[in-house]
């Protein structure tokens, strides 16, 4: 390969990736054959064999890859293409897919082709295909199709598959035919089939088989023949005669079935003479007979249909190279194939139509091919002046305006593409240009769409509103005419729409519409025009009712003034009439209403004078109540409205023109004032509820509170609580006392527990105290119990008994001594009554008294020398000298860093003097005559040390 020829760009029928060719895959006409073809048996990736054996139909190429296919996946792809197209119920596909499945051989999906209800010919040439017995014995329990299950029935051989049929089929005719199939029956097998046999009829059949192969008893008198079962017997007899005349083997061999099924089932309830059952026997060899010339004739033409394949292999392999012609030498090489095909054998006349249109159309195909690939390598020429255009159109911001001119260079481009090579920088600027152009193109689709969608919904709520209109009950002539308008409108500025669909959903409502509207517009004119007619006697009536009035204005203008707003009021709803009529009563009713009016018109001055007189006091009744429509005494003003509105109901009407301005003044003056007192109302229940809410709380905390033993933090809370209680407002009446007491309730219970604080606090002590010694009291022994052996760790028990005796809150002294002695007699008890227990452990009474007696020494040791000196031995005058010496040396100088020294000392001492009492604390048992005298003097020297201390600190 030359430098030019690896710079050259490849197609992606030749590309390195897999991925571009199944992409030339897809792109191949479905028609081309040759090239499908070529994919499926010449690429290296598997993946692209698969995708072009996906889109191959012929079933002669299909059996072809499967037969020389390597990877199993791509070879099972092919039988599954071949599978599927025989499955089919066009038989023009699927002989041709059975055909090339039974030259490979593949009798189990011939089985299952000849299982499933596709044509009778497909099904008869799968069966006849297929050579296994298992498969046979599967097709004759399973197939949909009678036909198929006797065929099957008949092409068995092995017994033991025809005994299989009988006893698992499913169907009646096959289970009968199989039965019928077995040569010399065991009567053990016929007994197991009549026994298990899943057909009911395959079991009958075996009881009359049985009861036939058993020889008559000799002093049993002959069968009883009944003449109903001879008369059905003959019957059957004639039925099975008459199918010998039927020339549809398809009918014929279903109806065979039918009557040995039928035959059989009344064998086993029946007895039979022997002549009829010969004569049903020889009946039935007649059809038998004809059946099996029928498959003899089919299979003979398969046979023949076969070397005709065989023969037609090499033409058609002529067809298949012509289809896969491409390249430079292309019209070379068809001139070579039409020479080899002018060369060949002539073709019989059955066949040969179907190959020399194939040819032709083959041959047609490739000149196209070729002068296609002419002019895109003279189109090609063009490229470099076209991807500046496409480049161009791709910077203009006015897609719009370029769009046309973009799909018609992208056209032109695709179809130089198609066949012939293009430079790798070209096709990059195209790339480049035609992803921005796409960008821009689905942009303006999106925008397109949401325009097309906001017109679909605009016109969706229009037909809404036409169709609620026109359901609606009361629609008049105007309303309906005005509809009809609309929805004309509709129809003609429908717009772009998102899909065909749309629009012609949306026609069917409109027209639906205008459909539902036409009677009744029709409807509506025609009781429009009857009305008018009616009217016409209504407006004769006024109009002598009003001419009547003229001498009544004269007596009773008020009477005659009333009753003529009454008719002119009638006169409104009937205004319509007849346009000859019409312009006649009107001008009649007019003249009479104008002679009635000019009588009364004394009588309307007055009236007007005593409504300018109403207006006044009305007006006044305004001033009135919006001088009170901002008042906050709500009893008393609303009072006051209610006589105010009172007597303007007794105020008579006033000047026309004025009646709508001075009540809605006045009515705005009283809404406005209780509106008010509503919305005072309101707030202040809504004040009440929130009112009670803050106090519900503030009862929650304090019943919490309540029990609390933080007595000070509580205490405090509680108190700050009281504060709060009565910084918030009112509740409602009914509830304020309740939930006072309860407040109340729980602050008096934590304030008595206060009071009480210092004996409950010192009975929890006591209490913790109290079980540690039960707890060590427990541990003694009865003093009857003599010889008792000691608990299991008992050491550990008492322990942790101690543990919690020193871990236990303080208690007054005088509370605690009575339960150290306790606690010290129950520890020498058991430690004097197990010594052993105890040897050399903290609670050993030798060690004890020891750590005792240097604990004592340690804290007489931190006693000042002055402490030696009793107080009481020194005089008034004595100790204030000595407390004049010491604040003089106190003022010395350097006496600021003896004094600091010497409280760092004393800090230091009564450490030392606490960290004994906790050691003291702990100590073990010791006899009381031992423990007392160490006892004392060890709370000596605390209490000298304790006074010393205090009395240093209030010197200092």
């Amino acid at each position: 390969m030359g430098i030019l020829d690896r710079l050259r760009p490849q197609s992606k029928s030749t590309h390195p990736d897999p991925t571009i060719r199944i992409e030339a895959v897809h792109e191949t006409d479905a028609g081309d054959l040759a090239t499908l073809s070529g994919f499926a048996k010449d690429d290296a990736d598997a993946r692209v064999r698969r995708a072009a054996v996906s889109r191959i139909t012929d079933a002669a190429v299909l059996a072809d890859i499967a037969r020389n296919e390597s990877d199993h996946g791509v070879r099972d792809h092919a039988v599954g293409q071949l599978v599927e197209q025989a499955s089919r119920h066009d038989a023009g596909v699927a002989s041709p897919a059975v055909s090339a499945l039974a030259s490979l051989g593949r009798e189990r999906e011939l089985a299952t082709v000849a299982k499933a209800a596709g044509p009778e010919a497909v099904r008869r040439a799968a069966i006849a295909a297929v050579r296994d017995q298992k498969s046979l014995g599967s097709i004759a329990r399973h197939a949909a199709e009678s036909s198929a299950r006797l065929l099957a029935v008949e092409r068995l051989t092995d017994a033991a598959e025809i005994e299989g049929v009988a006893l698992r089929g499913e169907h009646a005719d096959a289970a009968v035919a199989a039965v019928d199939r077995l040569i010399d029956p065991s009567p053990e097998t016929l007994t197991n089939i009549s026994q298990k046999a899943r057909a009911k009829a395959a079991q009958k059949k075996a009881r009359t088989l049985l009861r036939a192969s058993e020889p008559a008893p000799a002093a049993e008198a002959g069968p009883a023949f009944k003449e109903a079962d001879q008369q059905t017997g003959r019957d059957l007899v004639a039925q099975m005669t008459a199918l010998s005349s039927i020339g549809d083997f398809t009918q014929l061999r279903e109806a065979y079935a039918a009557g040995r099924v039928t035959w059989v089932e009344l064998l086993a309830d029946a007895d039979i003479q022997d002549n009829i059952r010969a004569d049903f026997e020889s009946a039935s060899d007649v059809v038998r007979q004809r059946l099996a010339a029928d498959e003899a004739a089919r299979a003979d033409a398969e046979r023949q249909r076969r070397a005709i394949e065989q023969e037609q292999t090499d033409r058609i392999a002529v067809c298949a190279t012509v289809e896969g012609l491409g390249g430079d030498d292309l019209a070379d090489r068809l001139a070579e194939a039409r020479a080899s095909w002018d060369g060949m054998p002539a073709m019989p006349a059955a066949w040969a139509a179907e190959l020399d249109r194939r040819f032709a159309e083959a041959c047609r195909a490739a000149e196209k091919r070729h002068e296609r690939r002419l002019q895109a390598t003279q189109s090609a020429e063009r490229l470099p002046a076209l991807v500046p255009e496409i480049e161009a159109l791709s910077a203009n911001p006015a897609y719009a305006e370029v769009r046309s001119q973009w799909y018609a260079l992208r056209k032109q481009w695709q179809a130089i593409a198609r066949d012939v090579e293009i430079d790798a920088e070209l096709k990059g600027r195209y790339e480049a240009a035609a992803q921005v152009l796409e960008t821009h193109e689905q942009g303006y689709r999106d925008t397109k769409g949401q325009e097309q969608t906001q017109n679909l919904q605009r016109l969706q709520a229009m037909v809404q509103k036409f169709e609620t209109r026109a359901s609606a009950e009361g629609l008049t002539l105007k309303q309906t005419d005005q509809l009809l308008k609309d929805v004309k409108l509709a129809v003609g500025t429908m717009g772009p729409l998102p899909t065909k669909q749309d629009r012609d959903d949306l026609m069917v409502r409109l027209q639906a519409v205008r459909t539902s509207l036409t009677p009744r517009i029709q409807e509506l004119r025609e009781a429009e025009e009857w009305k008018r007619w009616a009217n016409v006697q209504v407006q004769e009536e006024l109009c002598t009712r009003m001419e009547a009035l003229i001498p009544l204005a004269d007596a009773d203008p008020e009477k005659a003034s009333n009753e003529m707003r009454t008719l002119q009021e009638r006169w409104k709803p009937v205004a319509a009439a007849p346009r000859s009529q019409a312009e006649t009563l009107w001008t009649r009713f007019k003249a009479a209403q104008v002679q009635v009016y000019d009588k009364c018109k004394d009588f309307f001055a007055n009236q007007a004078t005593e409504r300018v007189e109403n207006l006044t006091k009305k007006e006044a009744l305004c001033v009135r109540a919006e001088s009170m429509a901002d008042s906050t005494d709500w009893v008393k003003t609303a009072d006051a409205m209610k006589t105010l509105q009172g007597e303007w109901k007794a105020v008579g009407p006033v000047t026309r023109g004025n009646e709508k301005a001075v009540w809605e003044r006045f009515r705005a003056a009283c809404d406005k004032f209780f509106t008010r007192r509503q919305d005072d109302l309101k707030q202040r229940k809504q004040d009440w509820t929130d009112n009670l809410k803050r106090k519900e709380a503030l009862v929650a905390e304090a019943e919490q509170l309540s029990q609390s033993t933080e007595w000070e933090q509580a205490a405090s809370r509680i108190k700050r609580l009281q504060v709060d209680w009565k910084t918030i407002g009112p509740v409602k009446k009914s509830k304020s006392d309740a939930i006072w007491n309860q407040f109340r309730a729980a602050c008096d219970l934590f304030f008595d527990r206060f009071k009480n604080r210092d004996s409950v606090a010192l009975t929890g002590k006591m209490a913790d105290r109290e079980a540690a010694v039960a707890e060590l009291e427990a541990l003694v022994p009865a003093p009857e119990a003599a010889a008792a052996t000691p608990p299991d760790d008992l050491y550990a028990k008492v322990q942790a008994a101690r543990a919690r005796w020193v871990q236990g809150p303080e208690l007054p002294r005088h509370t605690l001594a009575p339960l150290s002695e306790r606690i010290n007699a129950s520890l020498f008890t058991l430690v004097t009554r197990w010594p052993d227990g105890f040897k050399g452990t903290d609670l050993d009474p030798e060690l004890t008294r020891g750590k005792m007696e240097k604990l004592v020494a340690k804290v007489e040791k931190l006693l000042p020398t002055e402490a030696a000196e009793p107080a009481k031995n020194l005089s008034p005058a004595e100790l204030l000298a000595r407390q004049w010496r010491d604040a003089l040396a106190a003022n010395t100088m350097g006496a600021g860093s003896a004094r600091q020294a010497e409280d760092a000392r004393q800090r230091a001492a009564e450490l030392e003097v606490r960290s004994a009492q906790a050691a003291w604390a702990r100590m073990g048992p010791l006899a009381p005559d031992q423990r007392k005298p160490l006892q004392d003097r060890f709370d000596r020297a605390v209490r000298k040390f304790s006074e010393l201390r205090r009395r240093s600190t209030a010197r200092t």
